[in-house]
C-alpha cells in the first residue's frame, strides 16, 4: 500500500496557530476544538452541529496534519465543488470524483490520487459500488474517512439514502481508518443508528451549536391563504432590501407565492427542481450576490449554500420533520445578527406531507402489483414510463388510483433488489426486467419499508407538536436534539416567550387590524368576564374537542356535532351566543397564544395551569392578552354586524361579499349564516330541505367569494394533495367530471366538492 506524504502546509506550534495560518480564522467555534483534537488523536467521532456552525473544518483541519489522504463522502455535487474551491484557495491540494466529470477525467484523477498529488478527495456515496474506484483507493493510505450528511445512512433520519448503507463495509475495505461522521440534524435515535451502521461503538459524540440566540422563532396560525400573504409581506417589509428565503412544499406554490409578492410590489426569484440547470445557477447567483434578495423556493434550494446575511427564513407550509425545519431555518443569521424564522401553520397543510409519505414509501401491495405487471413483459428491455405503469395499476373496477410518484418509489425498490434496471436513452425511458422472480421471492424488506413510513409519520407529528405547542420554541428545539438546555425558562426570542414580534405589531397598527384580515369583535361582556367564560367552556370540554366545536358550544350552536356530543348539556352552552363563530375561535386563539390554553396534535383544546388560575380569578389576565383585547374589542348593547362594501373603511381589509351569482337570492346568505352558527353541510341540508350537493355548491360559491368555512373534519390527506395537483388549471364554474375521473374510486362527488372548497379558500 502506498503512503502519501503530508503535502499540506505544516502544522505550527498549536491548533490555534494552524487554524489562523492555514484557514485564516481567529478562533474555533463552539464544539470545533473538541472534535479536531479527538480526530487528530485518532478517535472516531460523530459530530452533530447545525447548518452554518462550521462542521467542514472538523475534517478539513485534521486533513492537514494526518498522514495519508482524507476521503470525504458527500451526496451533493454543488457542495463538493464549493468546498473544493475553498480548499484550493487555502493551498490544500484537493479534488473530487463524481458523475459531473467524464470517465477519462475520472481515471486521470484516480491515477493522480495514487501518485500522491491530492490530500483531500471528495466522492459521492455511490462511488463505493464502482470496483475500479475501490481498486485505486486500496493502493493509497486513507488517514481519515469523513462522512458528511451522515444522517442519510439512517432509515430513521429525514433524508435516508440507500447508497449510504455501503459505507460501513467501505470503511472496512479501507482498513478502518479514523472516521468522522458529520450531520446537522440527528436525534439521539438517529445518532445511535449512524454509529451502528458504521460499526463505531466506541465513537466520541459531540452535539453542540444548536442554541441560536440571534434567531427569533415564530409560528403563526394562518387560517387562510390571505393570512399567509399578509404575514409574509409584513415580514419582508420589515427587512426591506435584505435577504430572505420563503420555502414552499410544492413547485406550484413557489410560482404562486412569487406572483403574489410581485403583485404587492416585491420582486422575488424562483427556485425549484423544475427549472433547467442554467436557470437554477442564475437564480442562485443572483441571490448570493444580493441582486435578488428575496427568493421563493422548494427544499431543492439551500444545501451547501453559504450566505451569512439572510435575515428571514419563512416556511409557507410546515415542513415534514423538525430536522428539515431546523436545517432550513438555520440558514438565517449565520453572521450572528438578529434574524427571523417564521413558520406559517395551517393544519390542512398536513395533507401535502401525508401525500408525500404515502407515495414515497409504497405499500407491499403496490410493489407486488407492479412486479406482476412488469414480469408479464418478460425478461428484457421495454419502453415503459412511470405514467404508463401508474395508469395500468389504476385500471380496474375497484382499483385505487396509483400516483406516478408511488410507481417511481416502487421501481427504486425493485432496482435496489436487482430485479430491474431503468433509465433514459436519447430522451426516452427504458426499463429492463432482469429476472422473473415470484412475488414471494422478491428481495425487498417490506417490513423495513413500513418502519420507514412509520418513522416519517412520527417526524410529522413532531412538527405538529412544535407548531401547536405553547412552550418556548428554542427550548423545544434544544430538547429535540438533546443539546444543552438553557437555564432560562424563557428565551426571549420566540413569540411564546416575548409575544407578537415588532413587525407584526407595526403591520397591525398600519392596517387597523390585529391579525391578518381580522375584524373588531363587538363584546357585551367586559374583557375579564369574557375571558373567564371562554376558559370555563374550555375546561368543561375536558380537552376532547377542537376550537371550532368549543366555540360552537359557547355560542349555543344547534349543530348536530354539538348536540350529538352532549356539548349542549354543559353549563357553558350558549354563554357567548351574541358572538360570531369566527370571533370565538379568534378569541380562543388569543388565549392559546398567551398560554392560557394549549392544543394537542389532534387540535383538541385544554386549559393550562395558568389558564385555570385566570378562570378561577386567582391570577390576573396576562398583560399581552389585555393589550390584544384592547385592540380587538368594542363594547355596547348593539348587535354585531358584518361590514359591507359601503361601510368598510378603506384602511381596513374589505369583508368578503356574495358574488353576483348569489345576489339574486338570499339563499347563499342563509347558508353562510348557518355556517357561522357552526352547522355542518349535512345539517344545513336537512334544516333547509336541500340536497347535500346543493349545500356544497353553496360552499363553493362562498369560498370563491373569500368566506372561510371549517371543513377540517372532512378533509382526506390522500385526496387533497391529489386534487390540488389535478385542479391546477381548473377554474371555478368549470365542469367537475374531468377532475372526478382523476380521483380514486372512493372519492364521491360530495367529497370532490368538499376538497374543492378547501382549494378555493387556499386561492384567496
Amino acid at each position: 500500500m502506498n503512503v502519501i506524504a503530508n503535502n499540506c502546509p505544516p502544522l505550527v506550534a498549536s491548533l490555534d496557530d494552524a487554524l489562523h495560518e492555514i484557514f485564516g480564522f481567529g478562533d474555533f467555534r463552539e464544539g470545533q476544538r473538541e472534535v479536531v483534537e479527538a480526530v487528530v488523536a485518532g478517535q472516531d467521532t460523530l459530530v452533530v452541529m447545525p447548518t452554518g456552525s462550521g462542521k467542514s473544518l472538523c475534517f478539513q483541519l485534521p486533513a492537514c496534519v494526518i498522514d495519508g489522504i482524507t476521503l470525504v463522502v458527500s451526496p451533493l455535487i454543488a457542495l463538493m465543488k464549493d468546498q473544493l474551491d475553498a480548499l484550493l484557495e487555502f493551498g490544500i491540494p484537493a479534488t473530487f470524483i463524481n458523475s459531473s466529470i467524464g470517465l477519462e477525467e475520472q481515471r486521470s484523477r484516480l491515477r493522480e490520487i495514487v501518485a500522491g498529488r491530492y490530500k483531500v478527495v471528495y466522492v459521492a456515496p455511490e462511488r463505493f459500488r464502482n470496483q475500479g474506484f475501490l481498486d485505486a483507493i486500496a493502493r493509497v493510505r486513507v488517514g481519515l474517512f469523513a462522512i458528511d450528511e451522515a444522517h442519510c445512512i439512517s432509515q430513521w433520519g429525514h433524508d435516508f439514502r440507500p447508497d449510504y448503507l455501503t459505507l460501513g463495509h467501505a470503511r472496512t475495505l479501507l482498513g478502518c481508518p479514523t472516521t468522522v461522521a458529520l450531520t446537522a440534524t440527528a436525534t439521539p435515535n438517529v445518532q445511535q443508528d449512524i454509529l451502528r451502521q458504521l460499526s463505531l461503538p466506541d465513537a466520541n459524540v459531540v452535539v453542540s451549536g444548536f442554541a441560536r440566540p440571534n434567531l427569533f422563532f415564530e409560528v403563526f396560525h394562518a387560517r387562510r391563504r390571505e393570512d399567509k400573504r399578509h404575514r409574509i409581506r409584513a415580514l419582508l417589509n420589515h427587512y426591506s432590501g435584505e435577504s430572505a428565503v420563503i420555502y414552499c412544499a410544492t413547485r406550484k406554490q413557489v410560482e404562486e407565492v412569487a406572483a403574489d409578492l410581485k403583485q404587492g410590489g416585491i420582486e422575488a426569484g424562483v427556485y425549484h427542481g423544475g427549472l433547467g440547470d442554467a436557470e437554477r445557477v442564475y437564480v442562485q447567483d443572483a441571490f448570493m450576490d444580493s441582486d435578488q434578495p428575496v427568493l421563493v423556493a422548494t427544499n431543492a434550494f439551500g444545501m451547501g449554500v453559504d450566505k451569512s446575511d439572510v435575515r428571514a427564513i419563512i416556511h409557507y407550509n410546515m415542513p415534514g420533520s423538525i430536522e428539515a425545519y431546523y436545517q432550513e431555518a438555520g440558514r438565517a443569521g449565520r453572521d450572528g445578527e438578529p434574524s427571523h424564522c417564521l413558520m406559517l401553520y395551517n393544519y390542512a397543510d398536513r395533507g401535502i406531507h401525508d401525500f408525500f409519505i404515502g407515495n414515497s414509501n409504497p405499500t407491499a401491495q403496490t410493489v407486488q402489483r407492479l412486479w406482476e405487471a412488469l414480469a408479464k413483459h418478460g425478461v428484457g428491455t421495454h419502453a415503459l414510463s412511470t405514467d404508463q405503469l401508474a395508469q395500468h395499476l389504476s385500471r380496474g373496477k375497484n382499483a385505487e388510483r396509483v400516483h406516478p410518484m408511488a410507481v417511481e418509489a416502487a421501481l427504486r425498490q425493485l432496482r435496489s433488489a436487482g430485479h430491474i434496471d431503468y433509465g433514459y436513452r436519447d430522451g426516452y425511458p427504458w426499463l429492463q426486467v432482469v429476472d422473473q422472480a415470484r412475488v414471494r421471492d422478491l428481495r425487498i424488506d417490506f417490513e423495513g419499508l413500513q418502519r420507514r413510513r412509520d418513522a416519517e409519520e412520527r417526524h410529522l407529528l413532531d412538527v405538529l407538536s412544535y407548531a401547536s405547542g405553547q412552550s418556548c420554541r428554542q427550548q423545544f428545539l434544544l430538547r429535540y436534539f438533546s443539546s444543552k438546555k438553557s437555564a432560562e425558562k424563557t428565551c426571549g426570542n420566540c413569540e411564546i416567550c416575548s409575544g407578537r414580534p415588532e413587525y407584526a405589531l407595526k403591520a397591525s397598527a398600519s392596517s387597523g387590524t390585529t391579525s391578518a384580515g381580522a375584524d373588531r369583535i363587538h363584546s357585551l361582556d367586559p374583557p375579564e368576564l369574557l375571558v373567564r367564560k371562554l376558559l370555563s367552556g374550555v375546561a368543561r370540554a375536558r380537552g376532547k374537542w377542537g376550537a371550532h366545536n368549543v366555540a360552537g358550544m359557547l355560542r349555543g350552536s344547534a349543530a348536530k356535532k354539538i348536540t350529538a356530543a352532549g356539548l349542549d348539556k354543559l353549563s357553558t352552552f350558549g354563554v357567548l351566543s351574541y358572538l360570531r363563530q369566527q370571533d370565538v375561535v379568534d378569541l380562543l386563539d388569543l388565549c392559546q397564544r398567551c398560554r392560557l390554553t394549549t392544543q394537542n396534535v389532534h387540535g383538541c383544546v385544554s386549559l393550562t395551569d395558568e389558564g385555570a388560575e385566570v378562570m378561577m380569578g386567582t391570577r390576573p389576565m396576562p398583560d399581552a392578552l389585555q393589550q390584544q383585547l384592547a385592540m380587538r374589542l368594542s363594547f355596547g348593547a348593539q348587535s354585531p354586524t358584518r361590514p359591507t362594501s359601503s361601510s368598510t373603511s378603506t384602511s381596513a381589509p374589505r369583508a368578503p361579499t356574495i358574488s353576483a351569482e348569489g345576489a339574486s337570492s338570499d339563499t347563499y346568505e342563509r347558508t353562510l349564516d348557518m355556517v357561522r352558527q357552526g352547522m355542518d353541510y349535512d345539517e344545513i341540508a336537512k334544516e333547509r330541505g336541500l340536497t347535500s350537493a346543493s349545500v356544497l355548491r353553496h360552499f363553493m360559491v362562498l369560498a370563491n367569494d373569500g368566506h372561510a368555512i371549517d371543513l377540517e373534519g372532512h378533509l382526506d390527506g390522500q385526496i387533497l394533495p391529489m386534487l390540488r395537483d389535478a385542479a391546477q388549471d381548473w377554474v371555478f364554474g368549470a365542469p367537475l367530471a374531468p377532475l372526478k375521473e382523476r380521483m380514486p374510486a372512493s372519492c364521491t362527488y360530495d367529497a370532490l366538492k368538499i376538497h374543492l372548497v378547501q382549494i378555493l379558500m387556499e386561492r384567496q
